[in-house]
């Protein structure tokens, strides 16, 4: 402690001594707080002093500040390691939790790289994972089944295929060899030969069918949508038909009225298929009836023949390529090669329609389900009277 009077030291209790150049005068009595703190260094020792003012006399009060310096230090080395230590345990804490909160992912990535063409059988367990990503494997095992499903046809289809062409391909080979095993008359080389186109024209019928069901499947067929009357086009498609229907006594009515919004070449193919197969699979003497119905979203043509009653079992499949309900009856003349059933249903969902068949008590019924003309924009610009 220092005291002054008018500037001059007059008692002190400290071998230390203030600088000269610090100036102790206060122009007023001063409280002792950080504003008014002195400090200095001397003897490596740091020296913090407050001065205050009473009437006469000026007090100088220091103590020194080694031990708070040493403390700050020492707390700032701790606060250093300690932060990064922090940091750094942090760091690993947090990749262990990002470590197993992405491990579900990480198997799910695993199953997903051992997934190939030969392999599509392999399943995630759902209940294995977070309930976050539950759905997603739900979903995933959905899509390999269908996956799985389409591969699964796509070879019967491959193999279906062969087997369709191989037929008529022997066919023409075993014949060409035994005419040309001897010496033939030129009428047996003109049967032949009919014969051969005969063959060569049922390959390239079915392999436009192929290419028309593909392209009707893709929507990639160029349509001439055009408004007509239901019931007109049936007419001139039962004029067609009447004639095959005469050799086995059948008879064709129809009944109903309707619009549609369509390519007319692609409606007489398609209920052509299905006129055909009826024909084909009726009972003698009996009528095939085709009715219309006309609602305010959809056109309903429903196409009736009593025949066979096909297997409940069968009837999930009548619409697959190649498929036939009687194996036995394969390229008889009578039945063609199977795709008929699938042309008509190409057609129908190229129009976002729908195909449905029943086969109860020799009954047998295929109906379709057509969007009618006022479903579509275009019918808008239409005449009332028309629709």
């Amino acid at each position: 402690m220092w005291a002054f009077k008018e500037e001059a030291l007059t008692y002190k209790n400290s071998t230390l001594s203030i600088p000269k150049d610090l100036s102790l005068t206060l122009s007023s009595p001063q409280i002792l707080n950080q504003n008014n703190a002195i400090e200095w260094r001397e003897n490596s020792l740091d020296i913090r002093a407050f001065a205050f003012k009473t009437k006469d006399v000026t007090v100088v009060i220091g103590v020194s500040i080694n031990h708070h310096r040493l403390f700050l230090n020492k707390l700032g080395w701790i606060l250093f390691w300690s932060l990064g230590f922090a940091f750094i345990a942090s760091t690993l804490f947090s990749r262990v939790i990002v470590n197993r909160g992405l491990k579900p992912i990480l198997t799910l990535n695993k199953h997903i790289q051992h997934i190939t063409p030969e392999q599509l059988d392999i399943r995630i367990a759902p209940e294995t994972l977070p309930v976050e990503l539950r759905e997603l494997a739900t979903k995933h095992n959905a899509m390999l089944d269908r996956l799985q499903t389409g591969f699964h046809r796509l070879s019967e289809f491959s193999s279906d295929i062969a087997h369709e062409l191989k037929t008529p391909l022997t066919n023409i080979t075993t014949q060409n060899q035994v005419i040309l095993g001897a010496c033939r008359t030129s009428e047996e080389y003109q049967e032949a030969i009919a014969s051969t186109l005969e063959e060569l024209n049922r390959i390239t019928k079915t392999i436009n069918d192929l290419l028309y069901i593909a392209k009707a499947e893709n929507k990639l067929i160029h349509r001439h949508n055009e408004h007509f009357a239901v019931h007109e086009q049936l007419a001139h498609l039962i004029e067609y038909f009447d004639i095959l229907a005469e050799d086995s006594a059948l008879s064709i009515i129809t009944s109903g009225q309707a619009m549609l919004y369509m390519d007319r070449n692609m409606f007489e193919r398609a209920v052509g298929n299905l006129l055909s197969n009826a024909i084909r699979h009726a009972y003698d003497e009996t009528t095939i009836r085709v009715d219309v119905e006309q609602s305010d979203e959809f056109v309903t043509i429903t196409v009736h023949n009593v025949g066979e009653t096909i297997p409940k079992q069968n009837l999930p499949y009548l619409f697959d390529r190649f498929y036939r309900v009687d194996k036995s009856r394969q390229h008889s003349g009578s039945v063609g090669a199977g795709l008929g059933l699938s042309i008509t249903q190409s057609i129908v969902h190229a129009y976002d329609g729908k195909i449905t068949v029943t086969s109860e008590e020799h009954q047998t019924q295929f109906c379709l389900i057509l969007p009618a003309a006022k479903a579509y924009p275009e019918a808008e610009s239409l005449p009332q009277e028309m629709l």
